[in-house]
C-alpha cells in the first residue's frame, strides 16, 4: 500500500472525510511513521532495514577512527578481503582498557569498536579555526550553529549567517577540540561543509541538502591499521519517513494494514474512543504475525514440547521411513 492508500484506510475506518482537514492529516501522517518506526524497532525486526549491498570504506595508515555517513544506522558485520578476515565488534569500554593509546600499537585489524553517533566526520586536528560554506550562492540566510568543546573543557556555541559559496568564520580565534553539534536554521539549496583553518582547509562535517545537521555513525578499527585496506560493511539503513505520496513502508506488502492499525489505536487513544482497545488487539495480531512470517524459515515445523533433534527415525520397521528435521 502506497502511502496515499494507507491514509485513506485510516480516513474511512475513524470516520473521517475522505479529505479532513489539514490538522488532521498531519495528526494521522505522523502516526504512520510512528508504526513504522515501532515496527522496526521491534526486537529481529530490524532485519527489514538491514542494506542488500555493502558499504566500503578505505582504511589509513596511522588513523584508529573511521566514520559512515547518515545512510548507515548501525553496523551489522565487517570484513575484509585483502587479509580475508572477519573483524568481531569490541566495546568502546574494552578497547580503552586494551588500548589507552591507539597510535602505540598499530597492525592488521582484528575488531572494530562502534561508538555511535558522532555530529563531525573528523574532529579538529588542534585548537583550529571553524569557517562554513555552502555549494549554492543563494545561501545567504540560514544562520550554522556550532557546539564544541575547548582545550578547558568548557562549552561553546557559536553561529554565524552564511555568505553562499563564500566561506565566513563561525568559531572563535582560541579553537575548538571538538565538534558535538553543527546545524542550520533552515535547509539550504546547497550542501553546506565545515572546514578547519580556511574554507578551503579540511572538510570536518557536510549538511547535506534537504538537512538540518550531518550524522555520522563512528568506529574505530584495533589495532590501528598499518597500510590502506578497503573494509566491508553490512549495516542497518537508516529509515526516512513516508512522505510523498506513491511511498511505500519497508514491510511486506501483506502486512501493511499493521500501521493502518496503529494509526487508528493512537488515533483512538487522542480521542477517548471505545474502539481503541480493537485497534490495539489488531495491531499486536499483525505485529505477532509479521515477526512469525519474518523470523521463522519456510522449512521449519513448529513442534510443541522439546526441540527435534536432526536425524534419523529410530522407531522401527513398522512405521514409515522418517527424517527429523
Amino acid at each position: 500500500m502506497t502511502f496515499t492508500e494507507l491514509l485513506s484506510d485510516v480516513y474511512a475506518e475513524v470516520n473521517l472525510a475522505a479529505s479532513p482537514a489539514a490538522s488532521e492529516v498531519t495528526r494521522i501522517k505522523k502516526y504512520l511513521n510512528e508504526g513504522m518506526r515501532v515496527v522496526l524497532g521491534e526486537p529481529g525486526m530490524s532485519r527489514l532495514a538491514d542494506s542488500d549491498l555493502i558499504f566500503t570504506v578505505a582504511s589509513v595508515a596511522a588513523q584508529a577512527r573511521y566514520t559512515v555517513p547518515e545512510a548507515v544506522a548501525r553496523i551489522i558485520a565487517m570484513s575484509e578481503r585483502t587479509n580475508d578476515r572477519t573483524l568481531t565488534a569490541m566495546t568502546l569500554g574494552e578497547y580503552r582498557r586494551r588500548e589507552p593509546d591507539p597510535a602505540s600499537m598499530s597492525g592488521t585489524p582484528t575488531h572494530y569498536v562502534p561508538f555511535g553517533r558522532t555530529a563531525a566526520a573528523a574532529q579538529p586536528s588542534g585548537l583550529e579555526i571553524m569557517f562554513v560554506k555552502s555549494t549554492a550562492a543563494g545561501d545567504t540566510t540560514q544562520t550554522a550553529y556550532l557546539e564544541g568543546i575547548d582545550n578547558n573543557g568548557v562549552t561553546r556555541t557559536s553561529s554565524v549567517t552564511l555568505t553562499g559559496a563564500t566561506a565566513v568564520q563561525i568559531s572563535s580565534n582560541d579553537g575548538l577540540i571538538q565538534i558535538t553539534d553543527f546545524y542550520l536554521s533552515a535547509v539550504g539549496a546547497g550542501t553546506v561543509t565545515l572546514h578547519e583553518d580556511s574554507g578551503s582547509g579540511a572538510q570536518l562535517a557536510s549538511i547535506t541538502i534537504g538537512s538540518l545537521r550531518p550524522r555520522y555513525f563512528g568506529f574505530y578499527l584495533w589495532p590501528t591499521p598499518t597500510a590502506a585496506v578497503n573494509y566491508l560493511i553490512d549495516y542497518r539503513r537508516e529509515i526516512t519517513d513516508l512522505v510523498n505520496n506513491t511511498d511505500e513502508p519497508p514491510l511486506p506488502t501483506d502486512y501493511h494494514y499493521i500501521l493502518s492499525a496503529y494509526a487508528r489505536m493512537r488515533y483512538f487513544e487522542k480521542t477517548d474512543d471505545s474502539r481503541y482497545g480493537i485497534a490495539k488487539a489488531a495491531f499486536n495480531n499483525g505485529l505477532s504475525r509479521l515477526k512469525y512470517a519474518t523470523q521463522t524459515g519456510a522449512d521449519e515445523l513448529p513442534v510443541m514440547g522439546r526441540n527435534r533433534v536432526t536425524g534419523h527415525s529410530r522407531l522401527g520397521g513398522f512405521y514409515p521411513a522418517d527424517t527429523w528435521g
